[in-house]
């Protein structure tokens, strides 16, 4: 039934509670309401079927809920549901598309407001914040509808605290765009030396890179390495650039974070890094960034910490750096940074501390007479910090890999040092905030403190049949990344793990099956589903509910593909979206929607003063609910294309 509206104040005020109504001004919001009806739908009654083509309007829930029913022969679903605040058949009517891809279904006695589409798009083209919610989180890209291609925000979208925090480029200009590929200087890794030098006088340009026919990145020669090899050690300049260029090339993809560039750059001790295709070596080259590149992108930026780190020597003081880190962590995720982004240069910043700790520890040992064996050794991170998500000082996953001597007395006696080594850096990462892993996943612990051979056996041992605590050991080695010591050895580790893995079709279906059954977020009316934590508490289990099964899919797709350049689920979903053309809308989806929870557990995490994993649900604000209820989508669509790429039978109890 479709009532004349006579109530234009009522609707108004109705409507300015909820976004993206409430981020326009107040009269146009009055406006909008002047033009809308009333609508009431019965409980049990259809606003819409599934293939009705849409109409004029968008319609907004004043009271009750709304089911969206997707139905393919025998087959029917609830996919989504829409309560009070929630705006239905906007996805449809912006893409002007035939028909409903889905039926909405009044759950409970409806009253709706039916609101003009072209007005409420004219609004959305006219105020930038109003269309940046819509964009990034009303409207996700799921099986109930398309994203909206609306503009990017304007500069006017940033306002407030983002801006003064970030200057605005956090929300935009923090990108690596790479210039026009005429800039780039190439050469030939047979080309003179003379010949680069002459090439780089002429552009003026401190550096040449060293290319292949496919302009795929094998090495860069600076003027300082010029200045060094032909002026200083007199090498002949007919000698070619290949003997004299540093590598491997240090490179990182377009549209990365800059600043995460300049910390990496900082951290390699390097001036440049550049851009490919992809991110990696094997790809194309587009561009060779500096550090004033970047600086002019990134405006202010948290890479000094590094230097403060690399000067630091009392616990106190790593303390204080660590906390400042944690400071410019809620900052910028409060004015709207990636949390993937975010977790990258968190991962930076406490990799060189532990680098640090580690410098001084082995510097402690050798006054007291104990010195390290004479062997390779490698300090590694696995689990959330392996996949550069640990922005929170949580649990710590670290381990150790050193190479055998030759004999098992030799062995244990090697790995004896290296926990005592381990244990001084573990005390001085409790002492600087962060928090001992409960489940001992520690370098101090010899089963986590392994030589080449004993690792790789493990790896090898890995099988479908694992369970509980082993299959929790490999999944969390599956995430191994290197941070001080030998890298190759580190490396060597991890390519083991991996290539146990792709060759393991039956391990990967027990992973497969694990994803598959995580219990959904909501329940069969909608609600959210609370863990029982104690005498009176429930709250809505984050990590295992939302993030586990999208990091999960993330990562056992790249192991059956071979996809494996890339360490965080972000990297990983969008290595899937890059090589996978049938998986890349879920790709595009889940990645954004991983970015998503990572930000809300660990803004939780900064609030309640823990791992942000369990948040009261009671206390999200509408719009996170809104989000959650569209991410919980995409994790569905997540769990059907693991169950199709690995043609797992659907349980039927």
């Amino acid at each position: 039934m479709q009532q004349k509206n006579v109530i234009p104040d009522r609707i108004a005020t109705a409507l300015r509670r909820f976004p993206p109504f409430s981020m326009l001004p107040a009269e146009a919001v009055t406006e909008l309401a002047a033009e809308a009806f009333v609508r009431v739908v019965p409980a049990g009654s259809f606003v819409w079927r599934q293939g009705d083509r849409p109409g004029a309007e968008v319609l907004f829930v004043a009271r009750g809920r709304v089911e969206y029913i997707w139905q393919v022969e025998e087959r029917r679903e609830r996919v989504d549901v829409r309560d009070v605040g929630d705006v239905l058949g906007f996805t449809a009517i912006m893409h002007n598309e035939p028909h409903h891809r889905v039926s909405a279904q009044a759950a409970e006695d409806c009253l709706l407001y039916g609101l003009p589409a072209t007005h409420i798009r004219r609004l959305l083209d006219a105020h930038d914040d109003a269309r940046h919610y819509v964009r990034r989180h009303s409207f996700w890209v799921t099986r109930v509808g398309h994203a909206v291609p609306l503009s990017e925000p304007t500069d006017s979208a940033i306002s407030g605290r983002a801006k003064n925090i970030l200057q605005a480029h956090l929300d935009g200009a923090q990108i690596v765009e790479p210039r026009p590929i005429e800039r780039l200087l190439t050469c030939a890794p047979d080309a003179p030396i003379s010949e680069a030098a002459a090439l780089m006088s002429s552009k003026r340009v401190p550096s040449i890179l060293v290319v292949d026919d496919e302009r795929r990145p094998l090495g860069i020669v600076t003027a300082n390495v010029l200045v060094k090899e032909v002026i200083v050690e007199g090498t002949d300049k007919a000698t070619p650039v290949s003997t004299i260029m540093a590598k491997p090339v240090v490179t990182v993809s377009p549209r990365s974070s800059a600043t995460a560039a300049i910390l990496l750059m900082l951290r390699e001790r390097i001036g440049q890094v550049c851009v490919t295709d992809d991110g990696t070596p094997h790809t194309p080259a587009l561009d060779v960034v500096t550090h004033k590149d970047l600086l002019a992108q990134s405006g202010h930026h948290p890479a000094g910490l590094l230097r403060e780190i690399r000067l630091a020597r009392t616990n106190p003081r790593f303390r204080e750096l660590c906390d400042e880190v944690e400071s410019i962590a809620r900052s910028y995720l409060e004015a709207g940074v990636s949390a993937i982004y975010l977790g990258q240069m968190c991962a930076e910043l406490y990799d060189e501390l532990v680098q640090r700790l580690i410098e001084l520890s082995i510097a402690e040992l050798s006054d007291e007479g104990v010195l390290l064996p004479p062997t390779a050794w490698a300090w590694m991170s696995v689990g959330s910090d392996g996949r550069r998500e640990q922005i929170l000082r949580t649990d710590m996953d670290n381990a150790m890999v050193f190479e055998s001597l030759g004999s098992p007395e030799a062995d244990e006696q090697s790995r004896q040092v290296f926990i005592r080594l381990a244990t001084r850096v573990i005390d001085r990462m409790a002492a600087a905030g962060f928090a001992r892993c409960q489940g001992g996943v520690m370098a101090l612990n010899p089963r986590w403190c392994r030589t080449t051979q004993e690792w790789l056996a493990e790896f090898s041992s890995f099988n479908a049949g694992m369970e509980g605590d082993r299959l929790l050991r490999a999944t969390v080695l599956y995430d191994l990344r290197f941070v001080a010591g030998d890298k190759p050895l580190c490396e060597t580790l991890r390519k083991a793990a991996l290539d146990s893995a792709n060759a393991n079709q039956h391990l990967q279906r027990r992973l497969a099956q694990q994803i598959v059954d995580t219990a959904p977020p909501l329940n069969f009316i909608g609600r959210f589903v609370l863990e029982k934590l104690g005498v009176g508490e429930e709250e809505f289990d984050l990590k295992s509910r939302g993030m586990a099964p999208l990091r999960d899919a993330a990562r056992l797709l790249c192991l059956k593909h071979r996809l494996s350049q890339r360490y965080s689920t972000g990297g990983r979903w969008e290595e899937v979206r890059r090589n996978i053309p049938r998986l890349e809308e879920i790709a595009i989806s889940a990645r954004d929607a991983y970015d998503f929870l990572l930000r809300l557990r660990t803004l939780n995490g900064l609030q309640r003063g823990d791992s942000g994993r369990f948040i009261n649900s009671a206390q999200l604000t509408k719009l996170e609910r809104a989000q959650l209820s569209s991410i919980f989508d995409v994790v569905r669509m997540v769990q059907d294309a693991v169950r199709r790429e690995f043609e797992l039978m659907i349980r039927t109890s």
